[in-house]
């Protein structure tokens, strides 16, 4: 087993050819700064030196001494590179900045290593350069706040000083005095060292060596001195130790008074300074009545040595400021006096204008008369855009948000006069933002406490020439608040001045256009008024917002034509919807009594309010549906029973009430979105009331259809003509359709009425199929007759079938269609003649015209006419007859006068068969005509058909009441013809 001393020896060796290859590659690893590793390594590598004595070290003494001096120039290089290094990175920046700390250690302990042995054998001038390097290594350590390397180099200081403290006995005059001196720093260092550490004991122990040194510093060791013992009181009025700070800093200034400053260096002067001014502070913060005095003492002595310095005026500014009662003009004073002699530059400017913040919260007047003798007695001179605009707006923000002084909006004004005057320019968009800003908070609160007049002046400093950069958007909102304000007054005139003031652009814009519609109602310019709604809502996006706001000015000022015009606006522009906070049918129903309001005129119905009303019902109609088919909850549905109830109870009742005074093509659009309504309430109540709505939408039917049927007869184009009648026919149907549920539910003249207006409503339905010529419909439309109960319904049909007839004639129609018509006739006939009362002129015409009809198409039917007005004539005569069709036989008189009336025929009853006699004419002609188709036969040789024919024309002329004598005639005639040849 090896000796013990051999493995240590071995070790001793390894550790030292360590040190050495990092020292070596140290240089090269720093300078690329490619190793963020380097500081953490030169941390642990410090931890395992100095090396400890040994012929090893020994031997490598020369190699460890050129390494420690190679990297102590390596650090002064660092050092002073750190000045150049402003566009490397922040990470970069600090990890140099670490390694110039911890490399000027590690640097020292290789110098320690290497010179241990003359340290051993106490060369005083070893350690005196030892010494030196150790003192600078640990106050680079002590500010970096590297306290355990700064205690590892001063622990083997320690040792130094410990071989120079004999120095004094042993050695000539200039070394001793030398190493006494770097005693006296040393002992310094620890105390400042300690301090850091928080050792305050040990702080004051090593002050307390430095006294016992009874050493009279050099110049340039106070200073290093008074610069330590600044540090700690720098560090304490840091950690508010007022005391503290106060003892340390007295004795950094002591340690300069004992010295000349005519022989100190010329930093020391600002040594002197710093230290004045920690101790200023450090009283100040005392806050005692003897700790004041000495502030102000020291304030006076630095007025004596350094006149209007800055850092003076700023520590007597801090002095007044924290007194009791602040004198404001005192810091005025102060303050002024700095911004007359002040060099400005970016740093003192903001130092200037934190100090007028701060006389601002002591008086706003005072801080104000600071910035204006800034702006006009500095800044102008300076020409310094910036600079001017910053002073400007906070003298605009003090003059808006603290307490109103006196005369403030001249003084802005005077203020903004004077920059623009003497810089000849304007200021840049963001300061104009910025002054503009704060002036409208002023716009508003003047607004808010109904200051009008202060509103227009402070909008008119708003548009200052200064403030030209503001942007038009921000322009045309101010004069719109100077708009505003005219109204507020309303001084009409100065509204419309100020709007001739505004942009093209900007003048059209819906707000402007707004406040200047309110300007036209208020003033009574209808024109213009409508002009600015018309622009507002061709403006307008998806916001009605301002169209709401028009309908209510114009109903606040009682003009309710502007207000239906508005309504209408918002409406269209909707499509008859919403926006979200809006009730629709409540909207709705506001239109809807503004345009009623204003309907009837003079008397007279003004047809376009008229159609207005139409517009606006059909649009709630189409929403009620929209809101139907929407799934919706109770509480969301709109259109309730309520409100259908309304709708439909007003469209019905302004129906009634006007369909005589309007166009029939209003009336319809009326009749429609009405009979729609009450479709919609009837879907959604199930109630009683189910039989009133299906009158009302009956009668609307009805009313429909006639005045399409008008409107249809009335037009000349073919197709629109077509289609009326095609609306006809659907109403017919409609009406055909809601009277057939209705009628069993009305008893009385309601359904009496229902029963006569079906009549009317099938002949309607007969024409418009007449016109359409949809024929095959005709069945139909006859079987729905027969279903009609009404006193005239033969009459009125017998009227329209032979219109029909004639229609189908010329328009040269299917022979069957025509027979059905005559069908229609023969039935009425039969049926009319089967009851009592009827009126024989009118069926003897319709007779007629049946047997005159049918006389080329079928003359059986002609033949049935005959036999059925010679048995109508006959029973008007009272002669006994049998009643039945047409094909029954008819009894003749035998006699050539017609049969007397038996005797116990009533009076009256022979008065009213009198008068109800079959006429003479319509016999006469149906006799003469018969008689002449019995002759047309004769000479085509048909005897059968001829005597035929004049026998049932004898038959007809022996009921004329003319003594017989067409029937003589007629038989004496038919005597004459020679049927044997």
């Amino acid at each position: 087993m090896a000796p013990a001393h051999s493995v240590a020896k071995v070790e001793r060796e390894m550790k030292l050819k360590a040190v050495i290859s990092f020292a070596s590659g140290l240089t090269s690893r720093i300078e690329t700064a490619s190793e963020p590793t380097v500081l953490t390594e030169l941390r642990t590598q410090i931890l395992h030196l100095p090396l400890q004595s040994s012929p090893a070290v020994l031997g490598k003494r020369d190699e460890l001494e050129t390494l420690g001096t190679e990297l102590w120039n390596l650090s002064t290089r660092l050092r002073r590179d750190q000045s150049s290094q402003s566009g490397k990175t922040k990470d970069l920046k600090a990890r140099k900045s670490g390694t110039f700390y911890l490399l000027r250690a590690y640097a020292f302990l290789l110098l320690d290593s290497a010179g241990h042995q003359m340290v051993k054998g106490r060369e005083c001038k070893a350690c005196i350069r030892l010494m030196k390097v150790a003192l600078k290594a640990a106050k680079v350590c002590i500010l970096a706040k590297e306290f355990d390397s700064a205690t590892k180099v001063l622990e083997r200081a320690a040792t130094y000083e410990d071989v120079m403290s004999d120095e004094r006995e042993n050695g000539d005059n200039e070394e001793a005095d030398v190493a006494k001196r770097l005693r006296l720093e040393y002992f310094a260092v620890r105390t400042v060292l300690a301090f850091h550490q928080d050792r305050l004991d040990m702080s004051e122990h090593m002050f307390a060596k430095c006294k016992q040194l009874k050493c009279v510093p050099s110049p340039e060791t106070a200073e290093h001195l008074a610069d330590l013992f600044y540090e700690i009181g720098k560090q304490a009025l840091m950690k508010n130790s007022y005391e503290i700070a106060v003892k340390w800093l007295e004795r950094a200034l002591e340690m300069l008074g004992e010295q000349g400053l005519e022989i100190l260096s010329p930093e020391a002067g600002e040594l002197r300074l710093s230290i004045i001014q920690g101790l200023v502070k450090a009283n100040t913060k005392l806050g005692t009545p003897g700790a004041f005095d000495k502030a102000w003492n020291l304030i006076k002595l630095m007025e004596a040595d350094y006149g209007d310095k800055l850092v003076l005026s700023l520590l007597k500014l801090e002095l007044i400021s924290v007194e009791q009662n602040v004198d404001e003009s005192d810091y005025y004073n102060v303050l002024a006096r700095m911004i007359r002699t002040i060099v400005l530059n970016d740093a003192n400017f903001k130092t200037i204008i934190h100090h007028v913040h701060k006389l601002n919260d002591f008086s706003n007047v005072y801080a104000c008369k600071a910035l204006d003798d800034l702006i006009t007695i500095r800044l102008i001179r300076e020409e310094n855009a910036s600079w001017i605009e910053k002073a400007a707006i906070t003298r605009t923000w003090i003059s808006t948000s603290k307490l109103p002084a006196e005369n403030i909006l001249e003084q802005l004004q005077q203020m903004f006069d004077t920059v623009l005057e003497e810089s000849s320019s304007s200021f840049s968009a963001s300061a104009t933002h910025a002054a503009q800003t704060l002036l409208w908070k002023k716009v508003e609160e003047s607004s808010a406490q109904e200051q009008y007049d202060a509103v227009e002046a402070w909008c008119r400093l708003c548009l200052h020439p200064v403030l030209e950069k503001a942007g038009a958007q921000n322009k045309v909102k101010i004069i719109r608040k100077i708009i505003q304000s005219a109204l507020w007054r309303q001084d009409y005139v100065a509204a419309r001045s100020a709007y001739c003031n505004i942009s093209e652009i900007g003048r059209d814009e819906p707000v402007t256009r707004y406040l200047m519609y309110k300007v036209g109602l208020r003033s009574g310019d209808a024109d213009f008024a409508s002009e600015c709604l018309e622009v507002v809502c061709r403006n307008s996006s998806k916001d009605a917002t301002l169209l709401y706001a028009c309908v209510m000015e114009a109903q606040s000022v009682g003009n309710k034509r502007q207000a239906i015009n508005a309504l209408g606006r918002v409406l269209d522009k909707y499509d008859f919807t919403a926006p979200a906070g809006i009730h629709l049918p409540a909207l709705l129903r506001v239109t809807l009594r503004l345009l009623q309001s204003e309907l009837v005129r003079e008397g007279a119905v003004d047809c376009e309010i008229f159609n207005q009303l139409c517009t606006v019902f059909e649009g709630a109609c189409s929403q009620a549906k929209a809101s139907r088919r929407r799934p919706s909850t109770l509480e969301q549905q709109l259109f309730t029973g309520r409100e259908l109830e309304w709708f439909s109870k007003n469209s019905y009742n302004m129906s009634l009430k006007y369909c005589a005074e309007v166009m029939p093509q209003s009336l319809v659009r009326l009749l429609n979105v009405c009979a729609e309504f009450i479709r919609l309430q009837k879907e959604q109540d199930h109630s009683e009331a189910a039989a009133d709505l299906g009158l009302r939408l009956g009668f609307c039917e009805f009313l429909a259809a006639c005045t399409y049927t008008t409107l249809a007869r009335a037009e000349d184009d073919q197709e629109a003509h077509l289609q009326y009648y095609l609306e006809v026919r659907k109403h017919c149907q409609e009406f055909r359709l809601v009277t057939s549920e209705v009628t069993k539910l009305l008893n009385g003249a309601a359904q009496d009425d229902i029963l006569s207006k079906q009549l009317q409503i099938v002949k309607l339905e007969l024409e418009a199929v007449l016109k359409l010529q949809r024929w095959d419909e005709l069945d139909h439309l006859f079987e729905q007759c027969w279903n009609c109960k009404s006193s005239d319904r033969y009459e009125t049909l017998a009227d329209l079938v032979l219109v029909m007839h004639l229609s189908l004639v010329q328009s040269n129609v299917d022979a069957r269609y025509r027979g059905k018509v005559l069908s229609m006739l023969q039935k009425i006939i039969n049926l009319t003649s089967r009851q009592d009362g009827n009126d024989t002129t009118k069926l003897s015409r319709w007779i007629r015209c049946l047997f005159n009809s049918t006389l080329n198409i079928d003359e059986t039917i002609s033949l049935k006419c005959l036999d059925q007005a010679t048995q109508i004539a006959a029973k008007k005569h009272g002669c006994p007859h049998e009643s039945g069709s047409l094909s029954l036989s008819i009894a003749t008189p035998a006699t050539s006068s017609p049969v007397k009336l038996e005797d116990d025929v009533n009076p009256a009853d022979e008065e009213s068969k009198q008068t109800n006699r079959y006429p003479a004419t319509e016999l006469e002609w149906l006799a003469t005509s018969s008689f002449n188709r019995a002759v047309d036969y004769y000479l085509s040789d048909n005897d059968v058909k001829c005597k035929e024919w004049a026998e049932k024309a004898m038959k007809v002329a022996q009921w004329l009441e003319d003594d017989g004598r067409l029937r003589d005639l007629l038989m004496g005639k038919f005597s004459a013809l020679q049927f044997d040849k």
